[in-house]
């Protein structure tokens, strides 16, 4: 048997293993084809029915993987190797490997036997897979990324910089090389590398492997590229097609998107066609809708754990392989999906009539992959890879291809793109000859290198050039081509000859000639509209020669004349230019201002100034030549220009901008540091009315109020029930709209006439809501005004039918009253009033939605939060803060201008207190009285205990601290709320009852501070009812039914409300501030309870808790709270904040609470580990006798506290304070000392505002 052109070796040195017909013929160092030039040590060979021996080609393991992603419910690895290894529906052949994982798998296919077309290949260009009547989705596997590393297996509790040196030192890395992000487990760090990997990975795998962190096993596992980014800080309302179409557009990256996935409202996903779009996003900023974005690779194990929904748990059925066997007769392949006239309407019945899928049972899928095989079998071809495009193309053209294809006319000779050459025929012995034909004529090809300069090279590969040459080059009997890489131009001819032939045609081909150029036309030469032509002019290359007075064209042969033509007329027409340097309007005004000079020096070009909302800049005209030297100074006169927003925070600030020293400041610092200052703030107006006392009743006026207690006992002041208008004025207008309203109804009343009855029964209905809104407090007790008025905001978001459900609480509301009054009116009457009363009762109930309760408890500042006032908090608030714009030609200008400014307003404002013990009795009026005081003054007021604190301004603070001293005189003279309710009762006479009925504690209050003001008449909402109360008739009367009742005032005997306590039942702080058991059945005394006895240890049997009392000293609290956020701000330990405990004597207890804890007692049980005060992790530290002795009664005493531990480290004996800690330049103390610092017992504090005592749980010892 003889080979065409393959030397065969000696049969004595052939090694022929056998294994399914497929023989490996060993022969080290033998050339199979030394025409081509290949060695190869072990080539795949396999015998023919025909005896011979043929070459296998060789697949690449990835060239054979292919990975199948989101496989439906009830696909398992049977299903897809009979799928799959199906060629007639998949395009696929024999499996080697299927892997199943969750819900994707990964299919290696076996290597192709001399097939055109590998099977992995074959299923990729399939395209479209449908198995159990879902679409497959089938692509290649994603690479390895060459620049990250996932490190598994790590302990939660090891810190990031103990595995920042592991990862140094295992991997020989510098801190600038790589960056680290934690999973959220805490078990796994992804290594984010500066640059790819530099040593082998398998070598540091195995290093990794042998050595332990942190006592952990860890590993380092390359991983897939993604093709995913996670974008953060979106802007609210931010949709997935908007983020599509930004990423899409050249401002956000122009990279193809595939998905975006909404992860929460400022949290997207977006996945991009492939992974080589993630580097043009993430090497730019993002800003989109105002927000710089915040991007960055996306990864799952990177991203918080979903909570996943529970699962239906699997029949045992499913497990045994007998049903699993009757499940494969019941798979459903579908060779392509389900066809449905476009018209047919989608309706379920229709559906089932028209998909009718194929059920084919798992022997006749096997007998198909049979028949394939065999099919397989009789198929004859090859395939030759020729991997250079070159030697393609040149294949392609060449006579011998067109010559092998009529010489064999039964055989398919193909070119394929990127692939080589594919023989198929009906002979294999031919098919082998042929493809050994092509090998030959393949590596006989020759490559030859031509000498030129750069800039030939250059003009050579230009795709125009190229096209133009290798179209000539191909019409001669032997075609060549050319290749251009860093300047080396090689061309590839079928002969030595030839080649030497192609490169002499290349070189005679180039024509090079100089230009001289004018010296008033050398400047077009730096024009961008000169590249712009010589782009558009083609087979062109031109440079300015190194005397700048010519230029050097480079062309082909016989296009001399035709480019010189082009350039002289280029270089002779003049060129006008129109250009735009956008700017904002602020660095325009700064350039007019500051840099009028240089523009008025620029006569070459017309300067225009644009400003407008959507264009603002300045806009140039001229001859090109001079519009490009403007256009370059001035952008660099832009970016050459600084600027910084100035935020100024003091009282009364707003107001000061107004006045002419403030104009007269802004002048002078403009001129001196050569800035320009825009302001950003609210216009501060003056208080409409300056009667501070009448305003700030009116704003009173329009609370509801309950008519009558419920249980009728003791009066007393529920201040929590009450509800505000949300503001003065809209308040006003409800009421007198329901005046106008129901004054309908009283003209119908005067015609017709109501009955006695019908009218009692009008009185005490509810006109505007069905049902009273729960009240809103503050959730602290300084609480800040944007917290509450976000919470009818939160309402509304939370609740879609808000909307619904207040237009069916306004019609049930009028449902009653309508049904009596429309009776007695006209059909187009009764729609009228009914519309007019709906709107006011829908405004009156979402008014009521948006109501807050009064927290009295809150009071230790003026402002009250809720929206009822939020105007007015937001016009007090806007007086405080404005905002400077400052433009300046250096950095160090700008922050001459912040300090200078912000001196000046701080010399400027002083601070006044004035004391008064009255301050302590001051109602809800005299704190509105206070917020009025703050709105007209532009003022700061602050409450603490019974001083106040007048800031701002100092012409500013002397009118409030007179109207502040006006107010106290008030006070002094008038009487508390409970004063009011102990000495007066007001009550209505109901002409049904005997008995006359009295008003509920805070309409007393209302209507008695009205009568004392001398009022003749009061507007006022009872039960969401508008009443008037006319003292000078002393009745009430009720707006919306036109009903009076008398009313009076008595004046009962003086009572003493106070009981004395049982003397078990008092408290050990009950002359302290604010100390309160805590219930033993609430939530609250377990908790405390159960992290009491969970720490106590072998005491958990010997120790009986008595009772739980909660403190709650505002004064050690708000310094605790400062001191917290000074702690934040510096610590570096996650954990600042602890739950420790304290045992102390029963004489100690009464301190602690008022004064809270004092490091001058220290070293009264020990001071081993510093000299401050000492707290225990573990509740069984501090009962014992050494530190917590028991009472007379034998009952012990434990603070639970809050303690800010901060940074820590381990303490001793000497320590009068926390040491300095040794890393940083500036010079910060820890926050506490420990015993140990790895497994601390106890903390000990030398700032005494650190720890805030909680509760004072009161234990017994157990003694058995």
């Amino acid at each position: 048997m003889k080979f065409n052109k393959i030397p065969w070796p000696d049969h004595n040195k052939e090694v022929l293993n056998y294994r399914a017909n497929v023989y490996t013929v060993a022969q080290p160092d033998v050339s199979l084809n030394e025409t081509v030039g290949v060695k190869r040590d072990r080539l795949p060979v396999r015998r023919t029915r025909s005896g011979a021996l043929r070459r296998m080609p060789v697949e690449s393991p990835e060239d054979r993987t292919v990975e199948v992603l989101a496989l439906p419910d009830g696909i398992d690895e049977e299903l897809l190797y009979l799928y799959f290894e199906n060629k007639r529906r998949s395009g696929g052949g024999s499996l080697e490997a299927v892997e199943k994982k969750d819900n994707n798998a990964v299919l290696v296919f076996e290597e192709a036997e001399g097939k055109s077309q590998s099977s992995a290949a074959r299923v990729l260009a399939k395209g479209h897979h449908v198995l159990h009547n879902v679409e497959l989705t089938v692509r290649k596997p994603l690479s390895k990324d060459p620049c990250r590393l996932l490190l598994r297996g790590l302990n939660p509790s090891t810190n990031m910089e103990m595995v920042e040196l592991y990862v140094e030192n295992m991997m020989g890395l510098s801190i600038t090389d790589y960056t680290l992000h934690r999973s959220p487990g805490k078990d796994c760090v992804l290594i984010h590398l500066s640059q790819a990997l530099s040593k082998e990975f398998q070598m540091l795998q195995v290093k990794i492997s042998k050595r332990k962190l942190d006592g952990a096993e860890v590993t380092i596992e390359q991983i897939e590229q993604t093709d995913s980014v996670l974008v953060e800080n979106l802007h609210p309302g931010t949709t997935a097609d908007l983020l599509s179409l930004y990423f899409e557009s050249n401002r956000g990256g122009h990279q193809k998107v595939k998905e975006v996935a909404m992860l929460s409202e400022g949290t997207a996903k977006v996945s991009f066609e492939n992974s080589e779009s993630l580097d043009p996003i993430l090497n730019r900023q993002h800003k989109l809708d105002g927000s710089e974005l915040i991007v960055k690779a996306y990864f799952d194990f990177l991203q918080p754990a979903k909570s996943e929904p529970a699962q239906d748990s699997v029949t045992e059925s499913q497990g045994s392989p007998e049903n699993s066997s009757e499940a494969l007769t019941d798979v459903v392949m579908q060779a392509g999906p389900v066809l449905m006239d476009a018209d047919q309407p989608s309706h379920p019945s229709s559906q089932a009539a028209v998909e009718t899928p194929a059920i084919e049972t798992a022997e006749e899928v096997a007998e198909e992959a049979m028949e394939d095989q065999a099919e397989e079998d009789q198929t004859l071809s090859c395939q030759v890879l020729i991997t250079d495009p070159v030697k393609s193309a040149l294949f392609q053209c060449s006579a011998f291809y067109q010559d092998t294809q009529k010489a064999y006319p039964n055989f398919s000779i193909q070119m394929k793109d990127g692939e080589g050459v594919d023989i198929s025929g009906p002979d294999r012995l031919q098919v082998e000859q042929l493809k050994q034909r092509i090998l030959d004529f393949i590596g006989q090809l020759v490559e030859t290198n031509i000498p030129l300069e750069p800039e030939q090279a250059e003009f050579l590969a230009r795709p125009d050039v190229k096209e133009q040459l290798h179209e000539a080059m191909s019409q001669t009997a032997s075609p060549a081509m050319y290749t251009v890489s860093n300047s080396d131009v090689t061309v590839t001819s079928s002969s030595q000859d030839s080649a030497r032939r192609a490169c002499d045609f290349l070189k005679s081909q180039l024509s090079s000639f100089r230009i001289p150029v004018d010296g008033e036309l050398q400047c077009m030469l730096y024009l961008r509209e000169w590249t712009e032509f010589l782009q558009a002019l083609g087979f062109v290359y031109a440079k300015r020669s190194e005397q700048e007075d010519s230029i050097d064209v480079l062309t082909l042969k016989g296009m001399e004349d035709e480019k010189q033509t082009a350039i002289l007329k280029f270089l002779s027409t003049p060129i006008e230019r129109e250009t735009l340097i956008s700017m904002d309007s602020g660095t325009l005004k700064y350039i007019q201002i500051h840099s009028h000079q240089l523009l008025a020096d620029m006569d070459q070009v017309s300067i225009f100034p644009l400003e407008g909302e959507e264009v603002s800049g300045l806009k140039i005209h001229g001859h090109a030549v001079a519009c490009q030297m403007a256009e370059e100074l001035l952008q660099g006169v832009v970016s050459s220009i600084c600027t910084r927003t100035i935020t100024i925070n003091n009282p009364g600030v707003a107001r000061f901008l107004d006045e002419k020293e403030c104009r007269s400041i802004f002048n002078e610092m403009e001129t001196k540091f050569q800035v320009l200052i825009i302001l950003k703030y609210e216009v501060w107006q003056p208080l409409p009315d300056q009667d501070i006392f009448e305003s700030a009743w009116k704003m009173m006026s329009h609370r509801n109020f309950q008519k009558v207690s419920l249980n009728g006992s003791a009066q007393e002041l529920k201040s929590d029930s009450e509800q505000m208008v949300p503001n003065g004025a809209s308040g006003g207008g409800l009421l007198e709209e329901a005046k106008k309203i129901v004054s309908a109804i009283d003209d119908r009343e005067q015609e017709e006439g109501l009955t006695a009855g019908e009218l009692d029964d009008m009185d005490d209905m509810d006109l505007y809501t069905a049902e009273e809104p729960a009240p809103l407090k503050d959730g602290a007790s300084n609480g800040s005004a944007a917290e509450a008025s976000q919470l009818p905001a939160d309402q509304n978001a939370a609740g879609g039918s808000f909307a619904s459900n207040l237009e069916e609480e306004a019609q049930l509301s009028l449902a009653i009253q309508y049904s009596l009054e429309s009776s007695q009116w006209s059909l187009i009457d009764e729609e009228e009033q009914f519309q007019k009363a709906l709107e006011l009762s829908k405004s009156m109930i979402q008014n009521e939605h948006c109501s807050g309760g009064v927290d009295r408890s809150s009071r230790t500042e003026p402002k009250k939060k809720g929206c009822g006032n939020a105007s007015l908090q937001e016009t007090i608030k806007a007086a405080n803060t404005v905002q400077l714009e400052v433009f300046a030609g250096y950095d160090s200008d700008l922050v001459r201008v912040d300090i200078a400014f912000n001196k000046k307003v701080s010399l400027r404002q002083v601070d006044e207190k004035l004391e008064h013990r009255c301050i302590s009795k001051m109602s809800d009026y005299h704190w509105k009285c206070l917020e009025m005081i703050q709105r007209k003054h532009a003022v700061e007021l602050q409450v603490q205990g019974t001083i106040v604190a007048v800031s701002g301004f100092q012409d500013y603070v002397a009118g409030a601290v007179a109207d502040v001293k006006l107010l106290l005189d008030k006070i002094s003279n008038s009487l508390t709320d409970e004063e009011i309710l102990k000495t007066v009762r007001w009550e209505q006479h109901e002409p049904a009852s005997l008995k006359p009925t009295a008003y509920s504690p805070d309409a007393i209050v209302f209507i008695e501070n009205s009568w004392r003001m001398k009022l003749k008449k009061v507007d006022i909402l009872l039960d969401n009812q508008p009443h008037i109360i006319d003292f000078e008739k002393m009745e009430e009367y009720n707006i919306a039914s036109g009903k009076a009742v008398t009313i009076s005032r008595t004046l009962p005997e003086l009572v003493d409300l106070t009981k004395d306590l049982p003397e078990e039942e008092c408290s050990l702080l009950s002359n302290l501030p604010e100390a309160s058991k805590v219930d033993e059945e609430s939530d609250e005394f377990q908790n405390v309870v159960k992290s009491f006895y969970e720490t106590i240890q072998d005491y958990h049997s010997r120790i009986r808790i008595i009772k739980v009392e909660k403190l709650m000293n505002r004064l050690l609290y708000n310094q605790y709270k400062l001191k917290k956020l000074s702690v934040m701000q510096r610590s570096s330990h996650p954990e600042i904040e602890r739950t420790l405990y304290h045992g102390t004597s029963e004489t100690s207890v009464k301190e602690i609470c008022v004064h809270g804890f004092n490091r001058s007692f220290c070293g009264k049980n020990a001071t081993v580990y510093g000299q401050g005060v000492y707290f225990a992790v573990n509740s069984a530290l501090s009962v014992q006798e050494q530190y917590s002795p028991p009472n007379a009664d034998g009952y012990k005493f434990i603070f639970m506290s809050k303690v800010l531990t901060g940074d820590f480290t381990k303490g001793c004996h000497a320590m009068k304070t926390a040491p300095l800690k040794e890393t940083g330049d500036i010079p910060l103390r820890y926050d506490s000392v420990t015993d140990d610092i790895t497994k601390p017992t106890m903390f000990v504090i030398f700032n005494d505002t650190q720890a805030f005592p909680e509760y004072l749980i009161t234990c017994q010892r157990i003694h058995r």
